[in-house]
């Protein structure tokens, strides 16, 4: 895929560079929860890159979704006293998006020095993708990277329309994501396995239709596999589901039965809390007041061997309900399992909910590729151009 990228020929020092990163993460106690290859530990890399060559970086992210007005909760400060940790540089913080005073504090800035701007998402000209805030922005530099394939799939005016104001370039984390999703499909090592988990099954539809041709099995967990279960007779007691996808699960299974791996037993509990009782039943034996919470160990048997012989896995979506440690056991060996096969297999994983996971049993350097995007690997992997990329094209 050709787009226009930064070279080490450019000679940046003294430019202003607006870059925009994907700092949308969790915030507790004043903290962004941000691992050591967490989305604003990854973004730092290609920040301290232009830093380096004494450019003067103007960063842009959101946080939340305040819907274009100010919300204190949804301020962008501990995103960038993060980013001040990882820099070993103090990151100024402006009060307001775009204006006189933030250009006045842009001025006031030197080669080699960082400024990252409030919340884009305080102006509800951003998720507008509106020209005038494209351009408000764009005063502030003299050319743009975006660094944000999480977002790239949102046409935004710090994503989009800012592109049309100034040279606009890919940065390295969006080049390098790009690059290894784009050998994805057709010219995937085979065998090449899907892992699906998570919720919604209907967000993630596009992607296994489009996938389904080149792939060889599909791993499913999660409340997708919930809905699959149900679609073959099977009762799933108060597990959650899209009851709506039911009838498309049945005629996939119809057509793709020796593709699509179901769990053939899963652990059960009566609630959502960390001390409930659980039990490991068969699919068979799942009652009408028990919730899937995770697969089985005869399922997590099953899948590592499948796994075993890839050449090719993609993975998206926790197999259990994961906001719990103790209803993550099943997503965690599947986590040692995948990225054991890395060397062997071309490793990718996708989505948020997982990669804290992975980070947590120290695993995150063995995949081929950590994927900073949800929505964005989803669309891009179902076929369907993202704005953010399509207007950094040749």
């Amino acid at each position: 895929m050709k787009m226009r990228r930064l070279t080490n020929a450019m000679n940046l020092r003294g430019k202003r560079v607006l870059v925009r990163i994907d700092g949308n993460v969790p915030v507790k106690n004043g903290r962004a929860v941000d691992g050591p290859h967490g989305r604003i530990a990854r973004s730092a890399v290609g920040i301290n890159w232009l830093l380096q060559r004494g450019a003067r970086v103007i960063v842009m992210t959101h946080l939340g979704s305040p819907r274009g007005k100010r919300v204190a909760a949804y301020s962008i400060k501990p995103i960038a006293k993060r980013l001040s940790s990882l820099l070993g540089t103090r990151v100024k913080v402006t009060r307001s998006v775009v204006g006189g005073d933030v250009e006045k504090a842009v001025r006031a800035m030197q080669d080699g020095e960082v400024l990252i701007l409030e919340n884009v998402r305080f102006d509800a000209r951003e998720e507008q993708n509106a020209p005038s805030f494209a351009e408000a922005l764009a005063k502030l530099g003299d050319l743009y990277v975006n660094d944000a394939f999480a977002v790239s799939h949102r046409a935004h005016a710090s994503v989009d329309a800012i592109t049309s104001e100034l040279p606009s370039y890919a940065g390295p984390l969006l080049a390098d994501e790009l690059s290894v999703l784009s050998r994805l499909g057709e010219r995937s090592k085979r065998p090449f396995v899907l892992v699906l988990g998570g919720l919604k099954m209907s967000t993630k539809l596009p992607l296994l239709l489009r996938l389904l041709p080149t792939l060889d099995r599909v791993l499913l967990g999660g409340a997708i596999a919930s809905a699959f279960l149900v679609a073959q007779g099977q009762e799933v007691g108060k597990s959650a589901y899209e009851k709506e996808s039911v009838a498309l699960c049945a005629k996939l299974l119809k057509a793709n039965k020796d593709k699509l791996l179901l769990p053939i037993d899963v652990v059960v509990a009566r609630s959502l809390r960390k001390d409930a009782h659980r039990r490991v039943v068969s699919v068979s034996e799942i009652g009408q007041s028990d919730r899937i919470v995770d697969i089985g160990s005869k399922t997590v048997s099953a899948f590592v061997q499948t796994l075993k012989g890839a050449r090719t896995i993609l993975w998206n979506g926790p197999l259990g309900y994961c906001e719990l440690q103790a209803f993550c056991a099943g997503t965690r060996e599947i986590a040692r399992a995948v990225g054991a096969q890395t060397g062997t297999a071309t490793t990718i994983v996708g989505g948020g909910d997982t990669l804290p996971v992975i980070e947590s049993l120290k695993l995150a350097e063995t995949f081929t590729l950590l994927s900073t995007g949800g929505g964005a690997l989803l669309q891009f992997l179902s076929g369907e151009p993202l704005p953010g990329v399509e207007a950094l094209k040749n």
